[in-house]
């Protein structure tokens, strides 16, 4: 049987913490080795247990701010830190994304959504981000980024696509590693799915 994955959930909300708790105590492969209502119990037990993911409500009374809560429990490249908050105002998103935590879930996911985040966490796959809140993370791309996005989703090779933009293969390989960066996904493969999920291939490409 495969090694369970350990969480440690930081939650100040009582009904909610004991109920999920419960919920991901109930999965085989997940095992909550703690739980806390304050960010200073919490890092205790960060510190002490150094579980593969930590379930973290962003607001917590003694919390000195976003970014500095999330650094704190971020400071441990052993563990994992999925923020699980209320809030969706996309400032608050993009400056807890800048100090690594692995995720961001809003409170209105399923549970099946959390237990499915937390695995893919655990196996190295992030960021995971609500939905909703997906293209809020995501930057601004230019004109010139969503013409390559198109090409890149109706399958266009890094040859063809040189050839149609008058440039060397080399120039549009730096362009791709550079929207894979932008776009904080993890390879030119990743970039290629998100492009086609994402409607690019159905866009004509003088548009």
């Amino acid at each position: 049987m495969p090694q369970s994955i350990s969480v440690v959930i930081v939650e100040d909300h009582e009904a909610t913490l004991k109920g999920l708790k419960a919920e991901l105590s109930a999965e085989d492969d997940i095992e909550v080795l703690g739980i806390a209502n304050c960010s200073s119990t919490g890092l205790k037990l960060a510190e002490d247990l150094t579980p593969d993911v930590i379930l973290l409500d962003l607001h917590l009374p003694d919390s000195a701010g976003p970014k500095t809560l999330t650094q704190k429990f971020c400071a441990n490249p052993k563990t994992s830190v999925i923020v699980f908050s209320g809030d969706s105002r996309t400032a608050i998103l993009n400056l807890v994304l800048s100090s690594g935590v692995a995720g961001y879930l809003l409170k209105s996911e399923p549970i099946t959504r959390i237990v499915e985040s937390i695995r893919e966490v655990a196996a190295g796959k992030a960021p995971v981000i609500s939905k909703e809140l997906m293209q809020n993370a995501r930057p601004k791309t230019t004109k010139t980024e969503e013409h390559l996005l198109k090409m890149l989703a109706k399958g266009m090779k890094y040859q063809d696509i040189a050839a149609a933009r008058v440039v060397a293969p080399e120039t549009v390989r730096k362009q791709v590693d550079a929207l894979v960066e932008k776009l904080r996904l993890n390879s030119r493969e990743e970039l290629i799915a998100w492009a086609v999920e994402n409607g690019y291939g159905n866009l004509d490409l003088d548009q």
